[in-house]
């Protein structure tokens, strides 16, 4: 095992082009396949440390690698990857792969009919995106904020600012699928912490005391993914253009002005709404209070 870890990591650093890496992804899933959660954590820490180190080494040198950390919550568990993009400060977990069931019967028409969802791996940031991250790399008046502080989510930003932003960091929002499995993290309750609502766990429905919070806060209140504040705090962006489920086959055609999914709830609304299958959308050049967004990255393969 130890001889073909050393292999792997050999070839991790020489995989330059295309068909390099699409043979470094195979090899890769032999040793701990990120494409299946329930795969991934079975596999062995040193297993998976050699996957780790292999995205990070083909990301490049504007991410670095940080200590892989274990979260549990409410009856999952797993091992992720850790990293930082560099030019932003972000930080990002490396979340595996896999397929779940989407949408509520608890909830609104909108989250029906549930249906089987199959979501790649990728990186998506531990927070909502910080302040201080967001103008490390902002231009001015790229947002309308209405709470002020470099360890506060930033919020009051278009979808339309969202993405450039992120397109100039190399960055992108997350797909809506992408959003549900990575807030679950493996569970089936309607909140990510459990069946009923529980201030302990997430900001919302603060009526005239309203505002939003440091995610760091919550550290202690991550779900099993190791993210923080996916629910309450402040709603975050989608990509997706808005529609109802079932999603049609294929790619949608583009929508330039459709109006475009907001998940995760926020501090001012019930706690209905930060349910994990819970669906809000809004106009794409929409500022509202309370309404961030959290990164994510394809992997480079």
């Amino acid at each position: 095992m130890d001889r073909r870890l050393r292999s792997l990591e050999r070839r991790s650093r020489a995989a330059d082009d295309p068909d390099d890496r699409a043979r470094l992804r195979a090899q890769l899933r032999r040793v701990a396949d990120l494409e299946d959660r329930v795969a991934w954590r079975q596999a062995a820490d040193a297993a998976q440390d050699l996957v780790i180190d292999a995205v990070v080494r083909l990301l490049g040198p504007s991410w670095a690698a940080l200590d892989a950390g274990v979260f549990a919550c409410n009856g999952e568990a797993h091992r992720v990857g850790v990293v930082r993009h560099l030019p932003s400060g972000i930080v990002f977990h490396l979340l595996p792969g896999g397929s779940f069931t989407m949408g509520s019967l608890a909830g609104g028409p909108f989250e029906r009919p549930r249906h089987v969802a199959r979501v790649a791996p990728l990186l998506l940031g531990r927070y909502p995106v910080l302040q201080r991250e967001w103008d490390a790399l902002a231009l001015p008046g790229e947002d309308a904020r209405t709470w002020v502080g470099p360890d506060l989510p930033i919020e009051g930003v278009t979808w339309e600012a969202a993405r450039r932003w992120l397109e100039r960091a190399g960055l992108r929002l997350p797909r809506e699928a992408e959003w549900e499995w990575a807030c679950r993290a493996g569970t089936t309750s309607e909140w990510f912490w459990g069946p009923e609502p529980d201030p302990a766990w997430a900001w919302f429905g603060e009526g005239g005391a309203w505002r939003s919070h440091p995610p760091a806060q919550h550290d202690a209140r991550a779900n099993a993914f190791g993210l923080v504040d996916a629910s309450g705090n402040v709603a975050e962006w989608c990509e997706d253009a808005f529609a109802p489920y079932p999603p049609p086959p294929g790619p949608a055609p583009p929508r330039r002005r459709a109006p475009r999914v907001i998940r995760g709830g926020d501090s001012f609304n019930r706690p209905t709404f930060c349910r994990s299958a819970y669906r809000s959308w809004a106009a794409p050049g929409h500022a509202g209070a309370g309404i961030g967004l959290r990164a994510a990255r394809d992997l480079p393969w």
